[in-house]
C-alpha cells in the first residue's frame, strides 16, 4: 500500500530508512519519474513514494511519518535581519537577498 508520498527521492529514501530502521518492510518506488519533472505533470501519481508491505503495519509507519514531518518543519535555522538593510532573512541564508551583505553572527 502507498503509505507516503515525497517531494523528492531524497526525501523518499530517508522516510523509507527511518521506517526500514523500526522493521518496518517498505521501499521507495516512483522514483524514476523525478527526472521527467517539466515533461510530465508531477502529482501523487508521478511522485516518489513509500510502498508498506504490510498494512499492519500502517500505523506504526504512519507514526514514525508523523514524527518525520513535524521535525522536518521545525525551524533549525533561525531568521535574522540584516545589519545593512534591516530586511528580515530566513535562516538558511547566509547573505541577504535584499542587499547581499552576508550576515554577522552576534550582531
Amino acid at each position: 500500500m502507498k503509505i507516503y508520498i515525497t517531494h523528492n527521492p531524497a526525501e523518499a529514501h530517508i522516510v523509507c530508512g527511518l521506517l526500514q530502521s523500526e522493521n518496518i518492510a517498505c521501499e521507495v518506488r516512483g522514483e524514476q519519474w523525478f527526472g521527467l519533472r517539466g515533461e510530465i505533470p508531477m502529482d501523487e501519481h508521478s511522485m516518489p513514494y513509500i510502498w508498506l508491505f504490510h498494512t499492519f503495519q500502517a500505523d506504526d509507519a504512519s507514526a514514525i511519518i508523523a514524527t518525520f514531518q513535524s521535525a522536518s518543519t521545525e525551524t533549525v535555522f533561525p531568521s535574522w535581519i540584516c545589519h545593512q538593510c534591516q530586511e528580515t532573512n530566513e535562516g538558511h541564508f547566509a547573505v541577504c537577498w535584499q542587499c547581499g551583505s552576508a550576515l554577522v553572527e552576534n550582531a
